[in-house]
This record gives structure tokens, C-alpha cells and sequence, in this order.
């Protein structure tokens, strides 16, 4: 089996599971977890004490001499925006992780842009690690989830990791209506607490940062050599050296605990997934907690 095939025989397969946990477990969750996004106009009706003065229509008040309020619903259909990092650092898999770091992302945006095609919402994608970023603008239907797939699985991998400033800038210039942004990463870039907060501030963000075991503990073993998948540097080392492995071990944990400060910071929840577990159960949470707090 050639390339090519290998990773359409991987999209099938990714679709196929995509279409039966959204269908069967997940689109109910998904609708519960999130609401409309803005409000449309309704009516009119007369002012009641309470109401908020901000809606009142002078123009309807003046013809009628009675003052009037605009009445409103909730705009139920949604967009939802998948940010997928596509670096070259999204392409390494342990040995023992089922899946590349991207093609867990890749089941993760299925699942959503799938769950979101069935409630009838609109699902856009932004790769980055690459130059230029790719863009597809949101859309409905299953057609538009089978590309955002195709698309996550076939984009080049050459590419560094992209500043959060730049990928923020991105999305804000793409993406003029709020939308809820699914920011998937490894988040191996420096924290970027302005950057994050401002794209907070415009959308509804849920990073979702996915890492692989063997990158917060290297194991025990002898004098190796490996290439770093962004620079193409060519790096060795003796992993029997147990104080390599340990500041090693201390700086991945420092640099993960700065990432995490800037989201709790920020009110920001979060998703931290290793490419070894279930997601599933861990997006479920994550949708239940969501439901709860719109509950109130």
C-alpha cells in the first residue's frame, strides 16, 4: 500500500468511527454543551417594569405613545471553528501511541465537526504550522466534516510551530462572527497569556493541547540519536544518564504548568489529552460541565 492509500484508508476509517460516536453517544452532548451564539430580534411588546431601557424602540414608542421594548430569541445555529496544528512536531507517535499526535487530532475534529453537522451548525478549519495557513471558511453538512478530515491528514508536515500570536491573529481575521474555536495543538510554543486572551475575548476557546507519554518522560536507555521534526536538527544523546532524564522531565513539566496558569488564569477550560487514552470520555466531561454552568 503506497502512501496515498495509507492515508485515505486512515480517513475512511477515522469517518466511519467519527460518524457512529457522534450519531450514536455524542451530538446530544455536544447540543447540551454549547448554546446560540447571538441573539435575533423577535417583537415588539409594551415596556414592563424591569425591562432593560437599552431595548426600548423609540420610533415604535413615539407613533403609539406607549413605550415599546424589542423582545429577542437565541440564535440557536452555531459556528464552530477547528485550529489544528499541523507542525512537524504533530507527526511523531511513541511507541507506544496508537496514532500520531495529528491523526489524534484529526479523531477529535472529526467527532465535533461530525456532531456539529448533525445539530445543523456551520464547522470551519484552520490548519497552521505551515505557510500560508489553510482556511475553510465554515460550512454545513457531512460533506464539509469529510473534508475537514481529509484535510487535517493530508496537510504538509514540514512545517515549525507557529506563535500563538500569529495563529490568533489568524482566526480573528477569519473568523468575524463569534464561533466557539477548538484550538488543537501541542502547545510546544511559548505561553502567550495576551494573545489567548484576546482571542477569548472575541470567540468562546477551548484549547484542546494533545502530547505524546514519551515527551514528558524520556525513558531509560542507552546513547541515542533523533531528528527534531520542525528543524531537521540531528540531536544525540545517553538516556542512561538519569540527570538528562530528569531536566529533561523538570522542564517539559515547568513549560506545561506555564501553559496551564495562563488558561486558569484566563477562566479558560481546557482539555489535556495524551494520544494513548480515550478522548472521548474526557470531551464528555468537558461537555457536561458546560451544560451545568448554562443550566444556571
Amino acid at each position: 500500500m503506497d502512501k496515498t492509500q495509507e492515508i485515505m484508508e486512515k480517513v475512511r476509517r477515522i469517518e466511519l468511527q467519527a460518524r457512529r460516536l457522534s450519531t450514536a453517544t455524542f451530538a446530544g452532548q455536544y447540543r447540551s454543551g454549547f448554546r446560540g451564539q447571538g441573539l435575533d430580534f423577535d417583537d415588539f411588546r409594551e415596556y414592563r417594569p424591569g425591562d432593560d431601557p437599552r431595548f426600548i424602540d423609540w420610533k415604535v414608542t413615539a407613533r403609539t405613545g406607549t413605550p415599546y421594548v424589542k423582545t429577542f430569541h437565541e440564535e440557536r445555529e452555531q459556528v464552530l471553528l477547528l485550529a489544528v496544528d499541523t507542525s512537524g512536531s504533530m507527526d511523531y507517535a511513541g511507541e507506544q501511541s496508537p496514532d500520531t499526535k495529528r491523526e489524534y487530532a484529526a479523531r477529535i475534529a472529526a467527532v465535533l465537526s461530525y456532531s456539529a453537522a448533525i445539530n445543523g451548525d456551520k464547522v470551519g478549519l484552520l490548519l497552521f504550522g505551515q505557510q500560508p495557513h489553510f482556511y475553510l471558511p465554515p460550512a454545513k453538512g457531512v460533506r464539509q466534516s469529510q473534508r475537514i478530515v481529509r484535510e487535517i491528514l493530508t496537510a504538509p508536515s514540514h512545517g515549525r510551530d507557529d506563535s500563538v500570536e500569529t495563529v490568533a491573529a489568524e482566526i480573528l481575521r477569519t473568523q468575524r462572527k463569534r464561533a466557539m474555536v477548538f484550538l488543537i495543538s501541542d502547545f510546544l510554543t511559548a505561553p502567550d497569556k495576551k494573545a489567548i486572551g484576546g482571542l477569548n475575548f472575541r470567540h468562546e476557546l477551548i484549547p484542546v493541547r494533545i502530547c505524546d507519554p514519551l515527551e514528558l518522560e524520556l525513558p531509560e536507555a542507552g546513547c541515542i540519536s533523533f531528528r527534531d521534526p520542525e528543524t531537521q536538527e540531528l540531536l544525540v544523546g545517553d538516556l542512561a544518564d538519569s540527570a538528562l532524564r530528569t531536566h529533561h522531565t523538570q522542564a517539559v513539566q515547568a513549560h506545561r504548568t506555564e501553559w496551564e496558569r495562563v488558561f486558569t488564569q484566563l477562566g479558560i477550560d481546557f482539555l489535556d489529552l495524551r494520544t494513548t487514552e480515550d478522548y472521548i470520555p474526557a470531551l464528555r466531561r468537558m461537555f457536561n460541565r458546560r451544560s451545568r454552568l448554562f443550566a444556571h
